[in-house]
Formats: structure tokens, sequence, C-alpha cells
């Protein structure tokens, strides 16, 4: 006798397959979605929601983790004017007693329309009482902070809030018998911008005054100008 079981299991070795809607009285069945709809549809949705489904199949993870899909999410949630979808974040200065320095979060809505403000901790890149983190800059979702640490050492990453991963860029410190030369906070100054021509992303350290470094995502090194 053959079991039924399994044909009451919908099978989803096609993506774009979906089940139908069924009740007592009707079956509505539901056709197939060409490809390029279900991408279009994905185009639209906030990046959470895109992680939550990177785990329905092996294709649609392929096609949202796919460079090209990234960087047309990119632009559509770039010309968005849904207002209600953007945030701000911003960091207290470094006079704030240490349990109050940090990172915040604010819905533009609520920063607008609202008559007070209301901000949310974020969990940033190796978050620790007494440092001091810094926001470099912000391009296409992604955060470049700087991290300056008890004793004046800083160390920078590059930080996507979004899908909470973090990368902690390389060594930018002149290194001068046997101990790297820390100076003054005030003399490292950064910036944090996006290179149009060679699709990277580009830090730009000016290192005791008078020394300049770049530090080139692709590569993942810093080159002295």
């Amino acid at each position: 006798m053959e079991s039924q079981g399994d044909e009451a299991v919908p099978k989803w070795d096609n993506p774009f397959w979906f089940p139908s809607i069924s009740s007592e009285d009707s079956v509505l069945p539901m056709p197939n979605l060409p490809a390029e709809l279900i991408t279009e549809i994905l185009l639209r949705l906030p990046v959470k929601s895109l992680l939550k489904f990177t785990s329905v199949c092996k294709s649609w993870l392929s096609l949202i983790s796919s460079p090209e899909f990234v960087k047309n999410h990119l632009l559509l949630s770039a010309t968005n004017k849904d207002y209600n979808r953007h945030g701000v974040m911003f960091n207290f200065a470094r006079l704030c007693e240490p349990k109050q320095q940090g990172i915040k979060d604010c819905s533009l809505t609520s920063l607008l329309n609202h008559p007070v403000t209301e901000a949310f901790d974020l969990d940033y890149p190796d978050k620790t009482l007494g440092d001091f983190p810094r926001l470099v800059g912000s391009v296409n979702g992604l955060v470049c902070l700087a991290m300056t640490h008890y004793g004046g050492l800083i160390d920078l990453f590059l930080w996507n809030p979004s899908i909470r991963k973090h990368k902690k860029l390389p060594n930018y410190r002149p290194y001068v018998f046997s101990r790297y030369l820390e100076d003054e906070y005030s003399d490292y100054q950064f910036g944090f911008a996006y290179d149009e021509l060679q699709d990277d992303y580009k830090v730009v350290g000016r290192v005791l005054g008078v020394e300049v470094k770049i530090y080139s995502l692709r590569s993942d090194s810093w080159r002295l100008y």
C-alpha cells in the first residue's frame, strides 16, 4: 500500500513555485512566477527580510548574494523617498560618562515628527566600556568606525549594521623601534568614500601630521601617498 503522506508535502525544487491556496469550497492555484518578477520583488524588500529569504533555497541565496543584485538593491534604496525606512545614526561626545558613550540609531520619522526622539543603542564592533567609537563616514549602508581604546590606540572597522557583520582593517600605524608610534587623537584624521571608477570602498587617513595613507577594501591593504 502506497503512503500518501509524501503527496501532501509540497515540493520546493522550483524556487519560483508557490503552493495553491485552498478552502473547503474552492481551490485557487498559483502559477509559477517568472524569475524576473521574483527578482523585482526581492529588490524592493528591506535587508532584514532578504536575510531571512536566503534560507528559502540555494537559488535565492545565490541571487541575493550576487554582486549585481546587491548593487541594484543599493541603487533602489538610495532613490527611495519613503523616509519611514530611513534612519539616523550618531555617537556621543567623548566628554560623556563612559557608560553613556556609544552609537545610537533612530528613525528619521521619529527625529522629524515626534516631540521626543526614540533612539536605540547599537552593538557596534569591539564594544568595550571606556572605549570611544567615532563615526568616520557612511556610504551605501557601510559604516567606517574608528575605535579609540584606552591609551589612545585607534582601530578602524568597516561595519554593516543591517547584517551585523564587520571587518577590522589592517594596521595603518608606523612601526618604530619595536613599538607602534602613537600620537595624540587629534593627529589622526580619517575619511571614508566610495570610488565609483574602481568600484571600491576606501579609507583615507592622515597619520602623524604629514603622512597620508589610503586603504582599499578590494586589495585589503594600505598605500602610502
